[in-house]
């Protein structure tokens, strides 16, 4: 029986939280924390509840937890890590939490980063077999990385190795400006009308997925990932020459 089997703590017991206790607890030991008294919930799932020093002590530490949080909840969890411990976060971008992770845990100390790419509603509608989930390692910590995608493919998901770089390169033109779209949309006051085709209704329900998260989720995204202003900004000068276009301005042959 791995560790993981055994024993895990987990930070935060919000939507992402949740979704890993519950995915977790038929075959480990799970114990969460949050900083709202959650201990009702976690009861009624099944789980542990303790405080961040009694999660931060176990074998492996899951940190769920908002990313501009992380390096306030990594200095919490630092004192209190085992030597043999694997801390992993989930954040949305990896490349500062990567750097915090470096910086802020004890020397020598086992992480890795990951990013579920699903969420609570997705795993409601198709299952958790064969989701995606982004494994990146940090420089001479590949075996922790390697752990957590061995893992990973025990629960039935599909790990995917990548540099943090590269996740957040490919997250700001994808996660970072549905999000962007979505939020515009929702501003300009436009949602699916009465007459639409069924691709456009599959657009704006595809969009109004980021409902379910929270505003200061989409505010990390875009400002703690380095290559969102970049993604953003082609946005806005492809969507600008596309109105000229259509208001028959300069350059707008058909």
């Amino acid at each position: 029986m791995s560790r993981w089997e055994a024993d895990v703590g987990i930070v935060g017991f919000g939507r992402c939280g949740r979704l890993a206790a519950e995915t977790l607890y038929p075959t480990c030991r799970v114990t969460v924390t949050d900083v709202r008294d959650l201990s009702r919930d976690a009861e009624a799932l099944g789980v542990g509840w303790s405080d961040l020093a009694g999660v931060a002590s176990r074998p492996w530490v899951l940190l769920a937890v908002p990313i501009r949080a992380l390096p306030l909840v990594l200095d919490g969890v630092a004192p209190h890590l085992r030597g043999d411990a694997l801390l992993v976060d989930t954040a949305s971008v990896k490349v500062r939490p990567m750097e915090w992770m470096a910086e802020r845990l004890p020397a020598g100390a086992a992480f890795a980063g990951t990013h579920p790419l699903f969420g609570p509603d997705s795993v409601r509608e198709a299952g958790l077999a064969g989701q995606r989930i982004a494994v990146c390692a940090a420089p001479g910590r590949e075996e922790a990385a390697d752990e957590v995608a061995a893992f990973a493919r025990r629960l039935g998901l599909e790990p995917v190795r990548v540099e943090p770089e590269a996740h957040d390169r490919d997250m700001a033109r994808s996660q970072a400006l549905a999000f962007l779209i979505a939020r515009a949309l929702k501003r300009a006051g436009i949602g699916p009308p009465e007459l639409t085709t069924p691709s456009e209704r599959r657009v704006f329900a595809a969009l109004a997925l980021t409902d379910a998260d929270s505003s200061e989720l989409y505010e990390d995204i875009l400002a703690l990932n380095p290559f969102a202003a970049e993604a953003a900004g082609s946005l806005e000068a492809a969507l600008r020459a596309e109105i000229a276009r259509a208001s028959g301005g300069p350059g707008t042959s058909l």
